[in-house]
């Protein structure tokens, strides 16, 4: 298996969260140091169910493209093979489980950012991150951000 290319999903956000996609991309690229790794960068949009798909809605594709592009940054300064796909689904936890199949990852890299103005359980993010952590095939790190005061 050493031959073999393992691949590793970093998420960017799209999860109700804003995360440090600087960060969780830096993260993912250690992960690549001294392997023959590829990195697949993710950033989910999430279109409710009132809307088709295939909806407009710039605010997230404008903050989905500034995440790739800051992700795919960090991995070019990394010298990691990298690749990048913005989703549409209607859940984030299944946008990202369905990508880490298909693509056979052997890791997902997420990053996490908690609010602390939200009672524990009320807050979506922590529901989309508490749904991979327990239904990925495959291992999880969890990039927490610091909490700042």
């Amino acid at each position: 298996m050493e031959s073999e290319t393992c691949k590793i999903l970093a998420i960017l956000g799209g999860m109700g969260v804003l995360v440090h996609a600087e960060h969780t991309a830096e993260l993912a690229c250690h992960f690549c140091e001294g392997h023959r790794a590829r990195l697949v960068f993710v950033y989910p949009i999430i279109v409710p169910l009132a809307l088709p798909l295939d909806a407009a809605l710039p605010a997230q594709e404008r903050d989905a493209r500034d995440a790739i592009a800051r992700g795919m940054s960090v991995a070019a300064r990394c010298g990691c093979d990298a690749e990048a796909r913005v989703l549409r689904h209607r859940r984030a936890a299944d946008a990202i489980l369905e990508v880490a199949r298909a693509e056979r990852v052997e890791k997902i890299v997420l990053g996490v950012r908690f609010n602390l103005n939200v009672a524990h359980g009320y807050d979506k993010a922590e529901t989309v991150e508490e749904e991979i952590l327990r239904r990925a095939g495959c291992e999880v790190i969890v990039d927490r951000e610091p909490i700042s005061a």
